[in-house]
């Protein structure tokens, strides 16, 4: 089965693009574990997905890293899926585990761009979302929001879960544990010892445009 990348990674990521201007989040750290299950049919053969994430982050989000591992079975293959992304202030590292390397971009901002400083509803609501309701996850009462076929549940501007279609697959990310306004060790931030590529250009990038790994990331 071909590599595909799933709404949640996307929604993660953009929302994290979106918030960056100031606090991505409303609380100021959180430790979130989630289950992934998902099933459905791709081209007229039977598919599932299974799986974790989680989701750190601290100093309302100036500070972040997501980790996903993921099977996903189609049609007799099995494929496994293992992704780590960091957030550090304006800098996104994204971890190839197939490739032994970490790609490092820096994203941009336009403060004259509205778009850019909305958070919270106004962000949803400009991405097309729509919200449908409220429900609670693990205790904690969740604004729901409907972005196409896709569903979420926010609590206080962080992701609980999410129910995704696509490519005929019905995706479920749920979280199985959440804490809010702890103490997180660094150490729950550091990536693999990877060499770093940098995707966007930059200084001091040596002559196959690889930086050295980065002990602290």
């Amino acid at each position: 089965m071909g590599k595909s990348k799933y709404i949640f990674g996307f929604l993660f990521l953009g929302m994290a693009s979106l918030f960056a201007q100031t606090n991505r989040y409303d609380v100021k750290s959180a430790i979130v574990e989630y289950e992934i299950a998902g099933s459905g049919e791709v081209m007229g053969n039977k598919a599932s997905l299974s799986g974790t994430s989680k989701l750190y982050f601290k100093n309302f989000g100036e500070l972040e890293l997501s980790e996903e591992k993921i099977v996903q079975s189609a049609n007799g293959d099995e494929e496994e899926e293992h992704n780590i992304t960091k957030i550090v202030g304006n800098k996104i590292y994204n971890v190839d585990f197939n490739d032994k390397v970490t790609y490092q971009q820096e994203m941009v901002f336009d403060e004259e761009n509205p778009f850019l400083n909305l958070k919270n509803s106004d962000t949803l609501i400009s991405m097309g979302a729509k919200k449908i309701g409220s429900e609670s996850v693990l205790g904690y009462k969740c604004d729901i929001w409907q972005l196409g076929e896709d569903k979420i549940w926010i609590y206080n501007t962080v992701p609980l879960k999410f129910i995704s279609k696509s490519l005929g697959v019905v995706q479920i990310q749920e979280a199985k544990l959440a804490v809010f306004n702890v103490d997180i060790k660094d150490d729950k931030f550091k990536l693999p010892p990877f060499p770093v590529k940098a995707v966007d250009d930059m200084l001091n990038i040596g002559p196959e445009g690889e930086i050295a790994p980065e002990q602290d990331n």
